[in-house]
């Protein structure tokens, strides 16, 4: 019989070979962790967009009633500057804490923070009463600007809406 030494070669290409598996599962692991990251966001980021969309129908809803309440600079209502001071401060609307925001209390989206509001009452440049047409009188309208804000549910999505009302 013969006997041979065996190099071990079997051994270090099997070592070799576990540490390539190694490196593919880590590189697999991280990049796993970084999509359930990305969708997390993404979700976190569209409740965002929900609340600040309620926030903007809300706005609206304010406008569309009957009876307005003055746009004095409290309760997230402001106007151009030919009121008081505290109605023509403009509104600080990309501080998180600040308290000129009206609140929409009735959002059950599960977000960390209600969605807020501001309108603000724009003067309408021109004559809005002129009409092409001489026998049809154009009655005065008011335009709004709606911004809201909306947070997700984490504290590090916020999500700004603008729209222009106009009212009649």
């Amino acid at each position: 019989m013969f006997i041979h030494k065996q190099r071990g070669a079997v051994l270090i290409v099997c070592l070799i070979f576990l540490l390539i598996m190694t490196v593919i599962s880590a590189s697999a692991l991280q990049s796993t962790t970084l999509q359930e990251r990305m969708a997390g966001n993404t979700r976190d980021t569209n409740s965002a967009f929900q609340a600040a969309e309620a926030a903007l129908r809300e706005a609206e809803a304010v406008l569309s009633s009957a009876s307005l309440a003055a746009f004095n600079g409290s309760n997230g209502l402001y106007q151009d500057c030919s009121g008081t001071a505290a109605a023509c401060a403009a509104p600080d609307w990309s501080d998180r804490n600040s308290t000129t925001w009206a609140s929409v209390n009735q959002f059950g989206g599960g977000v960390n923070r209600d969605p807020q509001y501001i309108i603000e009452e724009l003067t309408v440049q021109g004559s809005p009463a002129v009409s092409l047409d001489a026998d049809t009188a154009v009655m005065p309208y008011k335009v709004y600007r709606i911004t809201a804000r909306g947070f997700g549910v984490s504290s590090n999505a916020m999500v700004v809406l603008r729209s222009i009302y106009r009212r009649q």
